[in-house]
């Protein structure tokens, strides 16, 4: 029987903006999150998936709860058992 450990370690990135009290904020549909704050959130993700790419050792895929990639971005990282860096050889 094969087994599986799991950990899991969370990145949590909460954006706020303020402005003056004159604005519509959920009037105009928080418009400043929509316009701004995709290409903020694709930066950080390609960012993020490139450096655990580069990782020796690690496969490296995004998955899917159920949530919008707008809401919640879900990488999943396993472990190379035929690795060198999991079984000690160095290279």
């Amino acid at each position: 029987m094969r087994h599986r450990e799991e950990t899991t370690w969370n990145i949590r990135i909460e954006a706020r903006a303020e402005f003056d009290p004159s604005y519509d904020g959920e009037l105009d549909g928080y418009e400043w999150r929509d316009r701004l704050f995709p290409d903020l959130q694709r930066r950080v993700t390609a960012a993020v998936l490139r450096e655990l790419a580069a990782t020796r050792g690690w496969r490296v895929r995004t998955g899917n709860r159920g949530l919008p990639s707008s809401d919640e971005v879900l990488i999943l990282l396993e472990l190379d058992p035929s690795a060198e860096e999991v079984d000690g050889r160095s290279s």
